[in-house]
């Protein structure tokens, strides 16, 4: 799946379980969000290894940062 255009990036996940955990979070508390394979990364054969960047839609940045405890940098 594409990037959805405009979302943003609010968290690098070391790998796919836990991009998903980071995920479900999210969208436990009504945060649309979704993860991707970093760039660089997108080698199907790491299966669930390599970083993932976890996104969310611009106008959700704030609210999602504060939930993960994540700054503008991460």
């Amino acid at each position: 799946m594409a990037d959805p255009e405009g979302w943003v990036r609010v968290a690098v996940a070391s790998n796919g379980p836990e991009g998903e955990m980071l995920v479900t979070r999210l969208n436990g508390e009504g945060i649309p969000s979704m993860i991707v394979r970093s760039g660089g990364f997108d080698v199907p054969g790491f299966l669930a290894g390599g970083p993932r960047d976890v996104l969310v839609p611009p106008e959700a940045e704030a609210r999602a940062r504060a939930l993960l405890g994540t700054t503008s940098e991460d």
